[in-house]
């Protein structure tokens, strides 16, 4: 049997990576400190650095500083290991945005999904939210399969989706909070699978700085956002230091985000 994920591969990022559509030249530049948190696990610390399209994130593990630089203009990401002066290359994914998916077309929210077409098939409103629904339909070795797909006209954000295995994800709007001095919406995120428990999970959307400051979800899984300091970043932050040397796949291997070894 295919699996839904070949068939639809944006969906779970689209929605554990919330959306953020910023109208033209109101990309805001910052860095922040970074606090994630991974059951039975210890807290990893570190740095975030978002440019227009490019981002950087530090984080040290097992005394070594791991880098990432994404930079989703060229759709390339680069992993870097400070210590052995390494890194490895690979083309960007749906998750490497900075900015969350933030790649959703009003009128074509499918383009860049490989072998997916969309057809509209009117307008909704759904959790007091204003929604235009799709149908998706994707294809790959030689097999075809449907989901429904309830896009919110300003956040450009998907409030539901309707997935062939029964699978129905929702978000909505609970409310406004303040975290760490600044205004965010906060968004409940509901996946329902057939026969199993629902999973609820929350983030919290900072409207001016196109960003989740902060992403709870169900299991333990926490990452957060703080000191935040907004400002052009520095280029050189993006690019791969002189003196590093590209390591192959077949030399190493990646060790999750942020390292390997």
């Amino acid at each position: 049997m295919m699996r839904i994920q070949r068939l639809f591969p944006l969906y779970l990022s689209v929605f554990l990576l919330l959306p953020a559509n910023a109208p033209a030249g109101a990309v805001v530049e910052f860095s922040a400190d970074v606090l994630q948190t991974i059951p039975e696990q210890p807290d990893m610390h570190g740095k975030i650095f978002v440019g227009k399209d490019r981002m950087r994130t530090e984080f040290k593990i097992d005394g070594r500083t791991m880098i990432q630089i994404v930079d989703t203009e060229k759709q390339l990401a680069f992993m870097l290991n400070s210590a052995d002066r390494g890194y490895m290359k690979r083309k960007t994914g749906p998750g490497d945005n900075p900015r969350g998916s933030g790649t959703i077309q009003a009128d074509n929210p499918c383009a860049g999904m490989p072998g997916t077409t969309c057809k509209k098939l009117g307008s909704e409103e759904f959790n007091g939210r204003m929604a235009d629904k799709w149908e998706f339909e994707s294809t790959a070795e030689g097999q075809s399969a449907k989901m429904l797909y309830w896009l919110d006209r300003e956040r450009l954000i998907p409030l539901k989706q309707m997935m062939p295995d029964g699978t129905n994800i929702e978000m909505r709007l609970v409310g406004k909070e303040k975290i760490n001095g600044r205004a965010t919406e906060k968004w409940e995120i509901s996946i329902q699978r057939i026969g199993r428990q629902s999973r609820v999970s929350h983030q919290w959307f900072d409207p001016e700085l196109n960003t989740i400051l902060r992403d709870e979800q169900a299991g333990g899984y926490k990452r957060e956002l703080s000191n935040i300091i907004i400002g052009p970043q520095p280029a050189e932050l993006f690019s791969v230091p002189a003196g590093h040397e590209e390591i192959s796949a077949s030399e190493t291997t990646f060790q999750g985000e942020g390292s390997y070894r």
